[in-house]
């Protein structure tokens, strides 16, 4: 994503570039100690830099992510530092490293990334190979390198820059504490993603205008019987307590979802548009969300998350 759309932002992009040279030293933030991450000449054999290494640093993300820099922002960016790189038979290689909030934001962007049918690789705390791109999350960075064709040198290069940086990320992290509220019956593990907002929520399923969906944090997995979980961390009791109201009486009301009978206490069924059935139970701070085709089955995931 990162170097197609590099590629497209044009004089916009050079202008800025031009602007982001010219700013006082400090008036941006830190470089050094990202910037020496990357791997320089002679540092991976065969590949040297192909170019001076780009920053964008806070808003500038929207001029070189043409519009795809809101969902980093949802989830905590920083800034990105970007170097190309190129072997002497004309293969390249683009590495972009982001630098997020906290580990958190870097897992949450790792996932939202990834397609879920990429090969794991031993990188970082977690990495995923997919065609001629690779995601590496370590600590509080996302390292996303991508190849422009995927024959077997270019992938060999992707690899070795990726290696390269990932001994110098030098930082550890763990998924966030959410991810667990997703029971590990039949999850399909690189489907998990990780949400903040609106941005992240809606491109795993979208409840349209609904209110009542102001969670701090938010996990999704899908399973193996076709099922997709939902579980909304609001924070407090009294906060998911009034936002389930609102997104109740929502659904209660949309012409988009129709209220189902309640058979099991303590959970609401609806279905959508598309036909798929919803099992929405509640616990604490957290709202579990169960779609699928099959309500039996909503119904007792969606269970056996709020217990």
């Amino acid at each position: 994503m990162g170097a197609t759309a590099r590629r497209g932002f044009g004089l916009a992009g050079v202008l800025l570039t031009l602007t982001l040279a010219g700013r006082p030293a400090e008036a941006r933030l830190p470089q050094d100690p990202l910037r020496a991450v990357l791997p320089a000449a002679g540092a991976v054999p065969g590949w040297a830099p192909d170019g001076e290494p780009q920053e964008f640093v806070g808003e500038d993300l929207y001029a070189y992510i043409d519009g795809g820099a809101e969902i980093y922002h949802e989830y905590g960016f920083r800034r990105v530092v970007v170097q190309d790189y190129k072997n002497p038979d004309g293969k390249s290689v683009s590495l972009e490293i982001f630098e997020m909030a906290d580990p958190a934001a870097a897992f949450g962007i790792f996932t939202f990334k990834r397609s879920g049918q990429g090969k794991v690789v031993p990188l970082g705390t977690r990495a995923e190979l997919e065609d001629y791109y690779l995601n590496l999350w370590r600590g509080r960075y996302l390292a996303t390198l991508t190849g422009f064709d995927a024959s077997t040198p270019t992938i060999e290069g992707l690899m070795a820059v990726a290696g390269a940086v990932d001994g110098k990320l030098g930082e550890g992290g763990a998924a966030p504490g959410l991810v667990t509220a997703l029971p590990a019956d039949g999850l399909r593990p690189q489907s998990v993603k990780y949400l903040k907002g609106l941005l992240g929520l809606n491109n795993v399923y979208s409840f349209f205008t609904a209110r009542g969906l102001g969670f701090a944090e938010a996990v999704k997995g899908d399973y193996a019987d076709g099922s997709m979980l939902i579980v909304m961390d609001y924070g407090t009791d009294a906060a998911r307590a009034a936002s389930w109201g609102e997104l109740q009486a929502y659904l209660g009301a949309s012409d988009r979802f129709l209220p189902l009978p309640d058979a099991v206490p303590g959970v609401s069924h609806f279905k959508d548009a598309k036909g798929r059935f919803l099992a929405c139970a509640a616990a604490g701070p957290r709202l579990a969300v169960a779609v699928g085709p099959d309500p039996a089955a909503v119904s007792g995931l969606a269970i056996r998350t709020s217990r």
